[in-house]
């Protein structure tokens, strides 16, 4: 049942909001812990280092089917964060251990989107920092494509092999957010399909807009770290907690 509900754009939205059917593309890409924090300083929240001064950054590109907000595509840049009220356990290795078990938190500096109704949906009901951009979405043969545009100019191109057999069961992850004024939780139910995980797998090029030029500063375009695809992907995202 929902209890909280929003009208935006003609549509009433509520959670959990569900996100049936997209795919994605996914990047983790090792980066100077102290430039990434520098990027996020506003939001309160720490970077968590996997090694010695380095920080992980995941870019996570979605084409969605179908969801409450109907078909658009998404990039979020989202920076591995420390849980707020977590024991840390041992340094780098708590960290890894977290994003291995899918026990970590995020929190998304840039999540640009192509439609007003998935836009303000992120905004009012999470506080996420969505904005109404160009990306295009291409999948030719075994490869898939994401570009990102900003102010008609290229900000980034990420290319994976779009193919995988591997499966995800029903898993949870958090996401923080500044929503209204304060810190916030928010849980993410996911499952996958289709998966596709290799090492060094993916091709970033950037452009020449100036989250392009953020983006060098934390050393890319780079092979990622871990690239994955995701053929089919289904999310449910609840309400954000007060932390």
């Amino acid at each position: 049942m929902r209890e909280r509900t929003y009208d935006i754009e003609g549509q009433t939205l509520g959670f959990p909001s569900m996100y049936q059917d997209g795919s994605s593309a996914v990047g983790l890409f090792l980066v100077p812990a102290t430039t990434a924090q520098k990027l996020i300083r506003d939001s309160g929240f720490v970077v968590a280092e996997v090694a010695p001064g380095k920080a992980m950054l995941s870019l996570s590109c979605v084409h969605y089917r179908e969801s409450d907000c109907g078909p658009y595509n998404e990039i979020a840049m989202a920076f591995f964060v420390k849980k707020i009220g977590a024991n840390h356990g041992i340094p780098y290795l708590g960290t890894w251990l977290d994003i291995l078990r899918d026990d970590s938190a995020t929190f998304i500096w840039k999540l640009p989107v192509t439609t007003r109704l998935a836009n303000d949906a992120g905004i009012l009901m999470w506080g996420l920092p969505k904005t109404i951009e160009e990306i295009d979405f291409e999948q030719i043969g075994d490869q898939a494509r994401f570009t990102l545009r900003m102010d008609r100019r290229e900000v980034l191109t990420y290319t994976v092999q779009a193919t995988g057999k591997l499966s995800q069961a029903r898993g949870t992850s958090t996401v923080y957010s500044i929503f209204e004024g304060a810190p916030h939780a928010t849980s993410l139910a996911h499952e996958y399909e289709g998966m596709g995980i290799r090492l060094r797998g993916g091709t970033l090029k950037l452009g020449d807009h100036p989250i392009s030029e953020s983006l060098r500063k934390l050393g890319l375009p780079k092979a990622p770290l871990i690239a994955t695809w995701i053929g089919h992907l289904s999310l449910e995202v609840e309400a954000p907690t007060k932390l």
